[in-house]
């Protein structure tokens, strides 16, 4: 038998050499699809690895925020130190919630400890413990929930109370009991009306302007009512009074807002203010990396871009054929990195920091599967067609959209020894309104306005609704005043001038001496009941009038406005001793009856209509009882029409 072991060997040995040379063939391009990116655990466990065993902190260079990468890395020893246990802490712009990269990062470093990964402002996204009994989920919890920790906290501040959650493992059950405590309890509860922070003099101002406002809403209505009864005196001290109060209110307390510290977010953005100069952002780290690396090859692809990389390879090649030296970088792009997201100014950047003559272009892509570039320019004179030409440089790769960026380059107009402002740098920070401006224009007027003419007007009337309300159960409803009569009056004695005015015999003789005494009686200087008896004469003469056959009318004894009594009652009413009432009034109980007794207001108080049953109205039942004697008594007193004094 023929041993084909050497034979064997051979064979697989030659296919081998077939394979790597045929490998050896294909063109750079075809190497380049094969290649993969490097994952983000891959990339941060190797840095990490570079670092001490157990203190081991990785700032990506392409942070944002205002503290430079190493400034960050300092800090975070500094918090992470505080710990008796390792760790290892990523800080990273370029990866988004749930991407969890913990794990890997243990299993590739082989090192237990606590693992945190933080973004460069505001936000933990993971922490997990590896050979520690440390409650890493209840310390995030903490981290993520901290009242005082402010969206664009840095990473070093948000580490600091990580570690202390992490210290203290009891953080997170106090932090809960703080919020489920009833909210005039809370330390935090009337933190949004500090003037130091955020939408404070806006809210505090609205506060106070609501105050203001219902406190004048409420002088104003016991102005008026003190008014309507002619105590203007006590009106005038009320009305000065509410306005001192009011102005007290909002004035006051606005020295106070003028004088509290400057907050952070009125200030200007440390970034934004980088921004306006070169190199356009506060950490370097990233961009003096690219720069160095451009000096060896014109086109550089960062490890942990993810974008798709065929072509990439040959696209250097087609850089020779623009006007001018090109320089082109595609990297992952985050709204937490140094440029927050705009290719424009990662680009100015890059220009500012190489400082070689040229085009730089930066391909990349913040949301979405399209990549874009955009363009800066050092040593060259370009306006504003160089970034209008870049609009169109877009596509699915980043080799095609670095191709169409070149290609439009041979529109632009640029200037050998000119020099290039990025549009970006010629904006303004932005920082909120003067503090005063918001407290008076945004918080006080929306305040006083809403309150003073909305709310508190609204508010008043429907108290005083409940108490009518309250009023009408309680059997108290039935109560008149003045005004109300006297509109009634005015209404009932025209219904009899015109009906006098029509025909002189219009009324029978007998019930002319009844009008002459409502007429008159009207044009004095009436009572509260007077007034009530001009409208139930003037209304009795005029129903007797229409059908002088009708049995006599008696008003109802219970509210002589009523209806005409037509039922009797064995329980007297009121104080007249009266037993005749209308229907409705008879179907009460006699609890009711007298609970719902017309009163009639004047002053400030209300009383019985019949409280003085001697009165000539209330003793002749308003006529309907010796209506002669009525009306002598009546006309006695103003025998020549002349104004009854006052009684």
């Amino acid at each position: 038998m023929i041993d084909a072991t050497p034979s064997l060997r051979r064979l697989i040995a030659l296919t081998a050499l077939l394979v790597l040379a045929l490998l050896a063939s294909l063109p750079s391009e075809a190497r380049a699809d094969v290649e993969r990116p490097a994952t983000p655990a891959q990339h941060y466990a190797d840095q990490l690895a570079e670092e001490p065993e157990g203190a081991a902190v990785v700032v990506d260079g392409a942070v944002g925020g205002p503290l430079t990468p190493a400034e960050m890395t300092e800090g975070l020893h500094t918090a992470f130190g505080k710990l008796d246990l390792p760790y290892y802490v990523v800080v990273t712009p370029f990866l988004e919630a749930g991407s969890e990269i913990a794990p890997a990062l243990h299993d590739r470093l082989g090192a237990d400890g606590v693992y945190a990964v933080l973004e460069p402002r505001g936000t933990v996204l993971e922490v997990q413990s590896y050979g520690t009994d440390a409650d890493t989920g209840a310390a995030r919890h903490v981290a993520l929930t901290d009242p005082d920790l402010s969206y664009s906290a840095p990473a070093t501040e948000v580490a600091e109370v990580l570690v202390a959650a992490l210290e203290d493992p009891s953080a997170a059950e106090k932090l809960q009991a703080e919020r489920e405590r009833p909210w005039p309890f809370r330390a935090d509860a009337f933190a949004g009306l500090d003037p130091s922070r955020r939408d404070g003099p806006e809210s505090l101002g609205f506060l106070l302007g609501a105050v203001g406002g219902t406190v004048a809403a409420v002088g104003a209505c016991w102005v008026w009512r003190l008014a309507r009864r002619g105590r203007l005196r006590p009106a005038a001290v009320v009305g000065v009074g509410a306005v001192i109060v009011a102005a007290g209110a909002v004035g006051a307390p606005a020295m106070w807002v003028a004088a509290a510290p400057t907050g952070d977010h009125e200030k200007p953005d440390p970034q934004e203010l980088a921004r306006m100069q070169e190199p356009y952002v506060i950490s370097t780290g990233r961009v003096a990396h690219v720069a160095e690396a451009l000096g060896d090859d014109p086109l550089y692809v960062d490890p942990l871009v993810g974008l798709p990389r065929e072509g990439l390879d040959g696209a250097a090649e087609e850089f020779g054929d623009a006007p001018v030296p090109v320089y082109a970088a595609v990297v992952p792009l985050g709204l937490e990195d140094e440029s927050g997201g705009d290719h424009e100014v990662l680009a100015a950047a890059l220009a500012a920091v190489a400082e070689r003559e040229g085009i730089y272009l930066v391909a990349g892509r913040v949301t979405g599967d399209t990549t874009r570039v955009r363009a800066a320019a050092y040593g060259l004179g370009a306006d504003y067609s160089l970034n209008f030409a870049m609009r169109e440089a877009e596509a699915a790769t980043p080799a095609d959209a670095l191709r169409q960026a070149v290609a439009a380059l041979d529109e632009v107009e640029l200037t050998p020894g000119g020099s290039y402002t990025p549009a970006f740098a010629d904006r303004e920070p932005s920082t909120p309104a003067p503090r005063m401006e918001r407290y008076w224009g945004e918080g006080v007027a929306p305040g006083f306005l809403a309150f003073g003419l909305g709310v508190a007007p609204a508010a008043i009337g429907l108290v005083f609704l409940l108490l009518y309300a309250l009023r009408v159960r309680r059997g108290g409803g039935n109560i008149v005043g003045d005004r109300i009569l006297r509109r009634l009056a005015g209404r009932e004695t025209a219904r009899l001038r015109a009906l006098l005015a029509r025909r002189e015999d219009a009324l029978p003789e007998a019930l002319l001496p009844q009008a002459d005494a409502a007429l008159l009686t009207a044009e004095a200087r009436p009572r509260t009941l007077d007034l009530l008896g001009v409208v139930v004469l003037a209304r009795r003469t005029l129903a007797e009038a229409e059908d002088p056959g009708a049995a006599p009318l008696e008003p109802c004894g219970v509210n002589p406005l009523h209806p005409w009594a037509t039922e009797r009652t064995r329980i007297p009413v009121g104080r007249s001793g009266k037993a005749k009432v209308c229907e409705r009034c008879s179907a009460l109980s006699p609890e009711a009856r007298s609970a719902r007794v017309l009163r009639l207001r004047a002053g400030g108080t209300a009383h019985a209509y019949d409280a003085k049953p001697n009165d000539p109205w209330i003793r002749h039942s308003f006529g309907a009882d010796d209506p002669a004697a009525m009306v002598g008594e009546l006309l006695k007193e103003f025998p020549n029409g002349d104004a009854k004094p006052p009684r």
